[in-house]
């Protein structure tokens, strides 16, 4: 049987990527993927608890049905993926209650910019010696906001896209440096081609899915901050670890 622990994980990493459903046409096979995985983990998550929620899975399975077949109207389909991601985000909600401490991300509602800033502080202060993140659209915010909540004497490393960051984020950095010299090491580098996760990884080991970018994080929508299973943290990780090796320092 599936534990809570997977289950929020798959539910975390599924709101993390929700494809753009607001078109019209036929889905692709990656979008037929994640609604069919999105109504597995609403079906399993239902089977854990001690009443399941019945009427919640026909909800699921008919805003589902209708986004496939909602071809024409890109409005329809979009209306009832937004429905269909609401009930993974119940979801997700009902299994943070069943789940260790050390598995949790966070869920932030739309416009709590300060439990935004809690939640990423939370992650960052149990880093030891390395925290990396890695936001294509980083500004300012996450030095001002976020970076700086990392421990003292941890190296906080920003990896950015070298078109799509913020012109901020240059004096951010200056003013960093100026302000912490060496005992607050802050590197920033821009990959050599587009990045497309939002990511924390601390001390190369672990990693979480952060759902927006870290200038926008739950500004005008709800967030999830959510802990990646082992497996793919070790892929992830890998991965922007030789992107990060490949990546040119910011000028």
């Amino acid at each position: 049987m599936t534990t809570p622990e997977e289950l929020y994980q798959r539910a975390g990493i599924l709101l993390s990527d929700v494809p753009n459903f607001q078109r019209q046409g036929a889905l692709s096979d990656l979008e037929d993927q994640w609604l069919a995985a999105a109504i597995a983990v609403i079906e399993s998550a239902s089977e854990i608890v001690p009443m399941p929620d019945v009427l919640e899975i026909f909800d699921a399975k008919y805003a589902a049905k209708l986004v496939v077949s909602q071809t024409a109207n890109a409005y329809l389909r979009a209306a009832n993926a937004r429905a269909l991601v609401s009930l993974l985000r119940r979801v997700l909600g009902r299994l943070e209650l069943q789940v260790q401490t050390e598995v949790v991300g966070a869920f932030v509602p739309a416009g709590d910019i300060d439990e935004a800033y809690r939640a990423v502080g939370d992650v960052l202060k149990t880093a030891s010696k390395d925290v990396l993140l890695v936001d294509p659209f980083a500004d300012e915010k996450i030095v001002n906001a976020y970076a700086q909540q990392a421990p003292l004497h941890i190296t906080v490393r920003i990896l950015t896209d070298p078109d799509r960051h913020k012109a901020t984020l240059k004096g951010a950095r200056e003013q960093w440096s100026q302000k912490h010299g060496d005992q607050r090491p802050l590197l920033v580098r821009l990959a050599r081609a587009p990045l497309h996760d939002r990511l924390i990884i601390l001390d190369g080991e672990r990693a979480w899915f952060v759902t927006q970018s870290f200038k926008d994080l739950a500004a005008t929508h709800p967030a999830t901050i959510i802990s990646t299973p082992t497996e793919i943290a070790d892929l992830k990780i890998k991965a922007y670890q030789d992107i990060w090796a490949d990546a040119f320092a910011m000028a």
